[in-house]
Parts: C-alpha cells; sequence; structure tokens
C-alpha cells in the first residue's frame, strides 16, 4: 500500500475538491437568480472548508517527522515542495477568513469578492503542487502536461458536481455555469488520462483506471443529464470521489512503485 501514498492522494484529491467548492460556489452566488438561501450559502462553505482542512491534515500523515515540519519554509527560493507549502499556509488563512465572512455578514459584496480571491489563491496552489511532480523529468508519468490538467479537472469536476447536487438537493434551478464547469472538468480529466497512457510505463490493465473511468468520468457524463432532471443523489458525488481517489492512486503507484525512483 505504501506504493500509493495515501496521505498524498487524500491531501491532493480532498484539497482539489474543496478549492473547486469554492470557486464554483463563488461563482453561482455572484449570478443574479436562483441564489442560494444564507443558510445554505453557510452549509456549503463550512463543508467546503471542512474538506479542505481534512486534504491539509492528511498531508502530515505524509511527514516522516510531522513536527520538523517547519525547516520545510526554509527552501522556498528554490524547492517547489516549500512553495507548497506556504501555498497552502496562505490558502487556509485566505479560506478561514472568507468562510468568518460567510458565517457572520453573508450578505456583504465582500464575501463574493474574498470567495474570488480564495478561489484564485486555490487554483495557483493546485498549480504549486503539480509542479512539484511536473518538475522531475526523470519520470515522464509525472514531467507531461497531463499533472496539472489532471489536478485541474478533479477541483473543476468535483466542486461544481457538488454545488450543482446541492442546487438540486434544495430545488433550485439547474446552473449553466455548474455545467460548464462540470463539462471542463470532464474535458480535463479525460484528456489527461488520454495524454498520460501514451507515456511508456502507465499501467492500463489497472482496476484502478477502469473504476476512475466508470465511478468518476462515466458518472459525471450521466449525472448532467439527470441533475437537469432533478436528480437530488448525493451517492452519484460519493462515486466520483471513488473513482478520483483511484486515479490519483494509480498516479503515485504508477512511479512510486518503480523505486528506487530518484
Amino acid at each position: 500500500m505504501e506504493h500509493y501514498e495515501l496521505p498524498l492522494v487524500f491531501f491532493t484529491v480532498f484539497a482539489q475538491w474543496g478549492i473547486g467548492g469554492v470557486l464554483a460556489l463563488t461563482l453561482c452566488q455572484s449570478g443574479r437568480k436562483w441564489k442560494f438561501s444564507t443558510a445554505q450559502y453557510r452549509t456549503l462553505a463550512l463543508g467546503f472548508w471542512i474538506i479542505t482542512v481534512l486534504g491539509s491534515f492528511a498531508s502530515l500523515a505524509h511527514l516522516g517527522s510531522p513536527e520538523g515540519a517547519y525547516r520545510s519554509l526554509a527552501g522556498s527560493g528554490h524547492s517547489w515542495l516549500s512553495r507548497e507549502v506556504i501555498a497552502f499556509i496562505v490558502l487556509n488563512g485566505v479560506m478561514f477568513c472568507w468562510l468568518l465572512l460567510c458565517w457572520f455578514r453573508p450578505e456583504q459584496r465582500g464575501v463574493t469578492f474574498l470567495g474570488g480571491v480564495t478561489a484564485l489563491v486555490g487554483l495557483g496552489t493546485i498549480l504549486v503542487t503539480s509542479q512539484v511532480y511536473y518538475q522531475m523529468p526523470l519520470h515522464p508519468l509525472w514531467h507531461n502536461v497531463a499533472t496539472p490538467a489532471a489536478f485541474l479537472g478533479t477541483a473543476l469536476l468535483t466542486g461544481f458536481m457538488s454545488v450543482a447536487i446541492a442546487r438540486a438537493y434544495w430545488h433550485l434551478s439547474p446552473s449553466t455555469v455548474c455545467n460548464a464547469g462540470i463539462v471542463t472538468g470532464i474535458v480535463l480529466s479525460a484528456g489527461a488520462l488520454g495524454l498520460r497512457y501514451q507515456v511508456p510505463g502507465a499501467d492500463a490493465s489497472s482496476l484502478l483506471l477502469w473504476w476512475q473511468l466508470f465511478a468518476s468520468i462515466c458518472v459525471a457524463v450521466w449525472s448532467i443529464s439527470r441533475l437537469n432532471n432533478g436528480m437530488r443523489s448525493w451517492a452519484w458525488m460519493a462515486l466520483i470521489i471513488t473513482g478520483e481517489l483511484a486515479g490519483r492512486m494509480l498516479f503515485y503507484s504508477n512511479v512510486m512503485s518503480g523505486a528506487p525512483w530518484f
């Protein structure tokens, strides 16, 4: 199981899910009609914050000595890993401020502005995380444009799908913004798979790949039509998350199983 790097799997997928959720929620709430109520908005904001925090804490399980994690900040001038740590500190700080404003001043325009700032910081953080892997030319499965595409695809697919299902659950009309975000997420995720599995060494026979294709890509495509017809089940969201987790497990195991890998 060590080849799957499970702490990093949950760290990356959950953090990207939370970031995508903030982006989707902010865009939907900034529209002119069919907005979430204050209580609904607070619930979703809290949920995405919890998801991001859980992902951030999962990363600590990957450290051999968590108490020495502060040393990682010293290499920001040359290390993408150090930059990732700093990016997540900033992200969690900005997201917490956004959550507080959502909770205590939900009607202010500043909520939308800070939500947009949080989403932009989050998207930048995703790109920094992808660079941690992309910078390794010895590993073509990571040193590939498929890496940032897959990470951004996860964020858009999970974030916009969560908000779309929440809208249906609370009997709000389907959102064109959510549908566009989901489709973009599907295109990025599917495109990343297509690129990665042209690289020699990619394990195209793994059951993890087939589960990702079914639970993430196929279920997402099917869900778009069902959402427009009033689908309100969170079970489909759970399936998509398992698909993304499976895909991320394969992302790590394809390289880590080939140790020594430096």
